[in-house]
């Protein structure tokens, strides 16, 4: 292979053990610019040539979408493949496609739209920047092409706080260094001794210390710069046992798809979230099916909190959401209690509220989930501004749940600051 194709690299331990693994999913987090792309996109490379039982090999190499496919991929990876490898009219520069003499194939592709790769066999891949990959697209629409070939995919990036695949990037990387995927391994390292020390410095001296932790140490980190800032899954997570002698609180966003509700129980003046409903392309009687049938025997009560839209919004045609749980026989017998406000809190005093719950000035912690509440988890790290403003940056299913929370929070526990010997000031928080 031409030195001028591939320039030496420095050896580096852990790179190099992934360089010879031989699992068939490998997970690269690591820092920036540290040399993570540059092996994976080499090891497609080196199977071009490699004899199979069948004539035509296939390989892709992902981004989260096409465009990052054309100006960040496909010029490299025309850089380091040898011109003699490539077949007679074997570069297609629309379908972002390599044929080689070999008889195999390397094609790029944009996962915005999974249908792409979909129904297609496929030997192996790499897919880039996974913290940015869609929730599913691998299950749903890679994993099936790699099942008659025994294929492999290498997942690399950076380990995000932030973007719509970061929390299934995480979790993915924590499960295979678990051990609880198959034949998968983790590999990573951090961009130290690799980019240069003086860039490095001044990354440090000019960016917020998470952000560099991120993306140059491949620290994995909570999503505390966001929205709920205060939440930290390491003290805010632990198992919350289902008390049968305290009341229910089930506090309930209205949406079609999903649906999210939350189901918690107060011990004192600590709030412990046991459970969550997600449920997609459903209503409001169908929700409280799924609440009964969880919850039908439980005879300490029931108290309804959630979005004061549900008054007049309909997720079934029949009545409005209030309407529906309010005329529930079974949890009027239940003994449920309505704490629907009139309307909605501003925004910015949910959040706030939710945050003096998680942690509050003092460092107490008055608010933990179970573990099993997954998309709570998952909303409470990685729900966000956009950039340089207050504007709630929602990407698809973010938002539901954690709302569902805040309407509680906010009606039961509004920030508030008591003036001996006057009245209870409630606190708008604007800011």
């Amino acid at each position: 292979m031409s030195n001028t194709l591939w320039p030496q690299l420095k050896h580096h331990p852990t790179q190099a053990a992934y360089w010879r693994s031989q699992h068939r999913f490998n997970y690269l987090p690591c820092g920036r610019q540290s040399g993570k792309s540059e092996l994976a996109y080499r090891k497609l490379v080196r199977h071009l040539p490699v004899p199979k039982p069948w004539s035509d090999p296939r390989y892709f190499l992902g981004y989260p979408t096409y465009r990052q496919a054309k100006k960040v991929g496909w010029q490299r990876m025309l850089n380091l493949i040898p011109s003699c490898w490539v077949g007679q009219n074997g570069i297609s520069n629309s379908d972002l496609s390599i044929k080689t003499i070999f008889g195999s194939e390397l094609f790029l592709v944009g996962l915005d739209k999974p249908h792409r790769i979909e129904g297609l066999i496929i030997d192996g891949g790499v897919i880039d920047e996974n913290s940015d990959i869609r929730p599913g697209t691998f299950d749903l629409s890679i994993l099936p092409t790699l099942i008659w070939r025994d294929g492999w995919t290498d997942f690399i990036g950076v380990p995000k706080r932030f973007g719509v695949g970061a929390e299934e990037y995480r979790t993915r990387c924590e499960k295979a260094k678990a051990g609880e995927l198959p034949d998968s391994e983790v590999f990573s390292w951090a961009s130290e001794g690799i980019v240069p020390t003086d860039y490095l410095e001044l990354c440090r001296k000019t960016m917020d210390e998470r952000d560099y932790e991120e993306q140059f140490n491949a620290s994995w980190l909570s999503a505390s710069g966001g929205i709920f800032h205060a939440f930290d899954r390491e003290f805010n997570v632990r198992p919350s046992v289902y008390d049968p002698s305290l009341p229910l609180i089930v506090s309930s966003d209205f949406n079609v798809d999903p649906m999210a509700w939350i189901i918690a129980q107060e011990h004192g003046d600590v709030t412990n979230i046991i459970d969550e409903l997600w449920m997609r392309n459903t209503n409001t009687p169908a929700a409280i099916a799924e609440l009964l049938k969880r919850y039908g025997t439980h005879k300490a009560g029931f108290r309804m909190y959630g979005d004061a839209s549900g008054k007049n919004r309909h997720t079934s045609a029949s009545q409005s959401d209030f309407v529906h749980i309010a005329s529930d026989p079974v949890l009027k017998g239940l003994g449920r209690t309505m704490h629907y406000t009139m309307s909605n809190p501003a925004v910015a005093d949910r959040f706030a509220a939710c945050n003096a719950r998680i942690c509050n000035g003092a460092g107490t912690r008055n608010l933990f989930v179970d573990p099993s509440c997954t998309h709570l988890v998952s909303d409470l790290e990685t729900r966000s501004y956009k950039l340089g403003g207050r504007e709630v940056d929602d990407l698809g299913d973010q938002g539901h749940i954690t709302d569902a929370l805040g309407y509680y929070i906010h009606s039961r526990f509004p920030l508030q600051l008591v003036i001996p010997n006057s009245n209870v000031v409630t606190i708008s928080t604007g800011v």
